[in-house]
């Protein structure tokens, strides 16, 4: 093994003591330093006190030669309040294999699953949603008189009670020396038989801890009806239902208790008492928000924060909990906590002498929950066996593990990285999104960003630009646009805060359940996408987090008064770099999820109706240029950012799965957009307003050399692209200038184009490293552009704007670091870019006509076309 040791640093600044505390870090390598054989051989130790801390690594990423290139690392983490640690993750000495030291699993022949871990046994019946607990001793020997249950109850919209027939029975799908994960799959039923939903279910059971980490997610598969592309809360497609909540039994009678929060003491049952905490809204300043409304447009907070009551008598109240739960029986006890309680809400914890019961969607709530078509939501809770009110209350402020930043720039982490580099002008802007009067984590106050549905998403205060002073600001969310989440993982990797990673964290959850659209009844132009942010300038009203609402009579866009998830509208490498930094494997299925979506809206999935339908739009315009003369351009694909977002999300998927033909399609793409000849005068990029996202299109392909690059992939499809590239960006020095030298061509000349044109910036220090014939004209050009960028955004009063701020996370990098490209030859001689022919167009519409009649098939015709005619 090559690899060199790696630090890795955990700091306590919460004042809590940390035990055994469940921490994940996804770590870069450079190529070639660990191969997957070499994995089990690692191990976590901290210098300072010589012990060797078990750890569980799974490779997440892999370089070209198959070694690793992320690796996913667990442990269990044990901190005194306000201290720190340096471990190092290392090669372990030669010595004898080691015992194994993972949970015991075992399955007997009738499906049932047990596992066993230092501290307690876990029992999973495959056909049920439920699961038993009994404490171990140290001899080994189970305790069968204290059988613990756990079952999740699930209610429909009359409050009846709902069965689960299993897809998937539990399986164990990971294993390890720290934890091992268990899962299934079902379909929630009403006593009627009619389905309700589906669930799944994952647990986390962690070796000598006593930790058990349970997420739930609750998904409605259906397609939204969406009547005239409108998304409304109310659509046929929606499923209602009343509570979701896990119940946890003891067969003995102990003594309950609940705190609100880690700053409260315990409050006491008494014999025969429950007490019940039910979080009714956020607590904050706007907790009566429009954000929270129902169909009908009303208001569903009743009262400020939270309630802490017994037998219906109030015992205390608050604004924001973190409560935990829990009886104890002597020295013994079981408790549970709620991830992200308040901001989650509606969400309720209650404990009794022998039971206790955590809300997930609690039952408290004024009316039924409506769970859009596509629309899903994951629920993270913990469970330990102890008796000790403070051992769960690390929940609330989790410990984030943070390496140097050289790492990541050694094992080429992220393109354009630069460790350690003298902030400047560009990065005081961008630190005004932790530090600004209205930071991200302020701005969701300004709308009460929260509840179950909201949380994580940013408050898309831009729109409110052109709002009357004093106007209440309008409800509008803006999703993953120009892909926050991969801004916010950069500077976390950077600068090590762990308040980014907050940020990252909460938004990447909350768009692979809300925003992406998750179904396969619909069109596959929808199906499995990435909803756009809310309407500009306009209140989401009743559509929630997917554009476009009944209650707006216009739209932003001229002619368009609906529709629905768009490639304008994908982001992936946030995702992707979530799950490196975190392991989730949620990321990394959403991922895949889009980069597919994107797939068959650009390719198409085949049947007749489809081609047909494909030759009308792409075809039939090319032959009537060729009647009347024109030499139209070969090109298949529009050379917008949809095409630069495609791009990026078939590279994200390669690097997930290299197997697959991602690269290969990634590189027909190119070809089919853009060639070394091409006559830009042509592509019109200078008309602002339709032509402007071509740099994201530039962009996504200097990304593109990169990887090749990084990977050593230099063959002729990189310089393919390399010299078209450069062709533009050459371009870019003599004809591009900064947007607002002339506002008159804007229909809102606001600063947002002047963070744009930070992307002109970047693209010129992208082009020095490939091509370093122009490298000082590239440099000049773009300094004086970053200059101006920088120095008219520091003196705006639009700055601290969520567009403006993510625009330059998105583009931040290249400015501090030229990447040398490993082949700059001259450009060569190109004869003119080849045109279409008739030959090429017919040969093109054969081949469509030969998929669509491999394919057709009456069924999927039918429903192809019920799908556009909003036929069920």
């Amino acid at each position: 093994m090559i690899m060199d040791p790696i630090a890795v640093y955990l700091r306590e600044d919460a004042g809590i003591i940390r035990q055994d505390e469940p921490v994940t870090i996804g770590i870069p390598l450079k190529q070639g330093g660990l191969h997957p054989g070499q994995v089990p051989q690692l191990r976590l130790l901290n210098p300072a006190t010589g012990h060797v801390i078990p750890c569980q690594s799974t490779p997440l990423a892999h370089w070209h030669d198959g070694s690793v290139r992320w690796l996913s690392v667990q442990l269990l983490a044990s901190l005194a309040a306000n201290d720190s640690a340096e471990l190092r993750l290392e090669a372990a000495p030669a010595s004898p294999p080691a015992p194994d030291s993972s949970p015991e699993i075992n399955q007997q022949p009738d499906g049932t699953l047990t596992v066993s871990t230092d501290t307690q046994s876990l029992q999973f019946t495959p056909d049920r949603i439920e699961w038993t607990r009994t404490n171990r001793q140290g001899d080994g020997t189970v305790d069968n008189t204290a059988v613990v249950r756990h079952q999740l109850r699930y209610t429909d919209a009359q409050g009846q009670p709902c069965t689960l027939t299993m897809d998937k029975p539990w399986q164990v799908v990971s294993r390890g020396n720290v934890s091992v994960t268990l899962e299934c799959h079902g379909q929630w039923l009403t006593p009627d038989q009619v389905p309700l939903g589906k669930l799944q279910c994952r647990l986390e059971v962690y070796q000598g801890s006593g930790h058990v980490k349970v997420d739930v997610c609750l998904h409605n598969p259906n397609r939204a009806r969406h009547s005239g592309g409108l998304w409304d809360l109310g659509d046929p497609g929606s499923v209602h239902f009343r509570s979701l909540e896990l119940v946890v039994t003891s067969p003995k009678t102990g003594t309950g208790w609940l705190r609100p929060g880690a700053e409260h003491q315990p409050i006491t049952a008494d014999e025969g008492q429950e007490l019940h905490l039910y979080q009714d809204s956020s607590g904050g300043d706007a907790w009566q928000s429009l954000n929270h409304v129902n169909a009908g447009g009303q208001p569903l907070p009743r009262f400020r924060g939270y309630r802490l009551t017994s037998d219906g008598q109030e015992l205390a109240s608050g604004n924001r909990a973190q409560p935990s739960a829990g009886i104890r029986t002597g020295d013994h006890g079981l408790q549970a906590t709620l991830s992200a309680f308040w901001q989650n809400f509606p969400s309720s914890i209650s404990a009794g002498n022998a039971s206790l019961t955590v809300g997930l969607f609690p039952g408290d709530a004024p009316e039924p929950y409506e769970l859009q078509g596509g629309e899903r939501k994951t629920q993270t809770l913990w469970l330990k066996d102890s008796a000790d009110p403070d051992a769960l209350a690390w929940v609330s402020r989790r410990l984030r593990p943070t390496l140097s930043p050289d790492q990541y720039q050694q094992a080429q982490a992220f393109p354009w990285f630069q460790a350690n580099a003298e902030p400047g002008p560009l990065e005081a802007l961008i630190q005004d999104g932790l530090e600004g009067q209205s930071n991200f984590f302020t701005k969701r106050e300004i709308i009460d960003e929260y509840g179950w549905r909201n949380f994580g998403d940013i408050f898309a205060d831009h729109e409110t630009l052109y709002q009357a002073p004093g106007e209440p600001p309008l409800i509008s969310h803006y999703n993953n646009q120009y892909d926050a989440i991969y801004g916010f993982a950069r500077q976390y990797a950077l600068t090590g805060d762990r308040r980014w990673f907050e940020l990252m964290d909460d938004l990447a959850r909350h768009v692979v359940d809300i925003d992406i659209y998750h179904t396969t009844e619909d069109r596959s132009e929808y199906n499995n996408g990435l909803f756009w942010h809310t309407d500009h300038y306009l209140p989401a009203h009743t559509a929630t987090h997917r554009t476009f609402s009944k209650h707006n009579s216009t739209s932003s866009t001229p002619g368009q008064t609906g529709g629905g998830p768009a490639s304008e509208h994908c982001y992936t490498t946030g995702l992707l770099y979530h799950y490196y930094l975190t392991g989730a494997e949620s990321s990394r299925q959403a991922v895949l999820q889009l980069a597919g979506w994107m797939k068959a809206m650009h390719e198409g999935q085949g049947g007749l109706l489809e081609q047909l339908l494909a030759m009308k739009k792409q075809d039939l315009p090319k032959a009537r240029a060729l009647i009347r003369g024109e030499r139209p351009s070969r090109h298949t694909y529009p050379f917008t950012r949809g095409t630069g977002n495609y791009l990026n999300a078939l590279l994200d998927a390669w690097q997930l799965q290299p197997d697959e033909d991602w690269l290969e399609l990634a590189e027909n793409v190119i070809r089919q957009t853009i060639h070394p000849a091409d006559d830009i005068r042509q592509r019109q990029l200078l008309d602002v307003e339709t032509g402007w996202s071509y740099l994201v299109l530039l962009t996504s392909i200097s990304r593109y050399l990169w990887l090749k690059s990084a990977y050593q992939q230099v063959d002729e499809n990189y310089r393919y692209a390399r010299n078209a590239l450069v062709r533009y960006t050459r371009w870019m020095l003599t004809h591009e200038r900064l947007f607002l030298e002339d506002p008159e061509q804007l229909e809102f000349p606001n600063d947002t184009w002047t963070a744009q044109d930070l992307r002109k910036v970047m693209l010129l220090r992208m082009a020095a490293g490939i091509d370093p014939e122009k490298a000082d004209d590239y440099l000049h050009q773009s300094d004086l552009w970053l200059q101006a960028t920088c120095h008219r955004l520091a003196a705006s009063d639009e700055r601290h704007y969520a567009r403006i701020q993510i625009i330059l996370l998105q583009n931040h990098g290249p400015h501090q670091s030229i990447v040398p490209a490993p082949e700059t030859s001259p450009l060569p001689d190109i004869p003119e870019v080849p045109r279409l022919t008739w030959g090429t167009l017919t040969a093109r519409v054969m081949i469509r006509l030969a998929r669509a009649l491999a394919t057709f098939r009456p069924a999927r015709e039918r429903a192809w076309l019920n799908a556009r005619l909003d036929r069920p």
